[in-house]
């Protein structure tokens, strides 16, 4: 057996599979039982609440056909434990068996079909929890979401997400445990980020960008990054011409310097609130990294970030 959820806020068996759907539904998210084998009270659940995250682990006891709806505040990362489970997403099919392990992001809309002998493990992780973690790690995360890809991993018994996890499902949260808690949530949403292919930019202090002369503006730009930046600079410190730049950045970034420029800072907004203790004026910070219009600096920042700068720096308060 590879994960047991021996730690419980709610252990129930001898169910129907409808108990069962309604019990996931405001936990683990809106879904529709649209079909099950013979009926008869074979389904069962383990039900976990741990800081931002919800743990399941069940099984219907019989063929079970559910329908997803696109989930827009969660993802969703499950293993199969035994049996087997078929999926229909984006027009693709693919059957994950025992073993097998995704990642699901907001947005999609699936089906899916359990065999008699399916049990599933469920995380489900806020999508403002695993984009906040990912740029406490020092990711450059996407304004749109952070996306996986959508092929079934098996995972590794000696891998550290599986011994994390181990150690979570084992986890008896009580009084005076809370901030152990939350450093379990961090680390597995950091073992999730480390072990499925995704969108992210790897952290600067890890950055693989593959052009030579990108990573020198990279770096560059991080060295000047509270002063002004013009795309001159950029190309005078590369020795390539200005329209060289923008070719550069839409060939390995897709984006433009500016969009790039500001996008970084963003970043060290974010960095400076959430980390930096003492802090008490927004607007000096915006204003260090150059963003003149404060009320536009505050939508592109809770665009990008996913949350307005008062969130973070308040946040960032609670934990001093």
């Amino acid at each position: 057996m590879p994960f047991i959820l021996s730690a419980c806020n709610y252990s129930i068996a001898g169910v129907s599979a409808c108990d069962l759907s309604n019990f996931m539904k405001p936990r683990l998210g809106e879904h529709r039982l649209i079909q099950t084998g013979p009926s008869g009270k074979t389904s069962y659940i383990k039900y976990k609440e741990l800081g931002p995250l919800d743990i399941s682990e069940h099984g219907y006891g019989s063929t079970a056909k559910l329908r997803i709806p696109p989930i827009q505040e969660s993802y969703h990362l499950q293993f199969i434990l035994s049996g087997s489970s078929e999926w229909n997403i984006a027009g693709q099919h693919f059957r994950l068996q025992q073993g097998d392990s995704i990642v699901i992001p907001p947005g999609d809309e699936y089906g899916m079909l359990y065999s008699p002998d399916c049990r599933k493990l469920i995380i489900r992780v806020p999508r403002s929890f695993l984009h906040q973690s990912a740029r406490e790690f020092g990711y450059l995360v996407p304004s749109s979401q952070i996306e996986f890809g959508r092929r079934p991993l098996p995972f590794d018994d000696s891998a550290t997400l599986h011994n994390l996890l181990n150690d979570i499902l084992a986890f008896q949260e009580c009084t005076g445990t809370e901030r152990a808690s939350f450093y379990y949530c961090k680390l597995l949403t950091h073992a999730i980020l480390k072990t499925y292919d995704s969108n992210l930019c790897l952290p600067h202090s890890q950055t693989r960008l593959h052009d030579r002369q990108l990573e020198q503006i990279h770096h560059y730009l991080l060295d000047n990054i509270t002063g002004e930046l013009a795309i001159e600079d950029l190309a005078r410190h590369c020795r390539i011409s200005r329209k060289s730049v923008y070719n550069l950045f839409e060939r390995e970034l897709k984006m433009t310097p500016t969009a790039y420029i500001r996008r970084l800072r963003l970043e060290s907004v974010y960095h400076e609130l959430a980390h930096k203790p003492g802090i008490r004026n927004i607007t000096e910070v915006a204003l260090k990294y150059g963003f003149t219009n404060l009320g536009r600096f505050a939508a592109q920042y809770r665009k990008h970030i996913g949350e307005l700068p008062s969130e973070t720096l308040r946040r960032q308060s609670r934990c001093a």
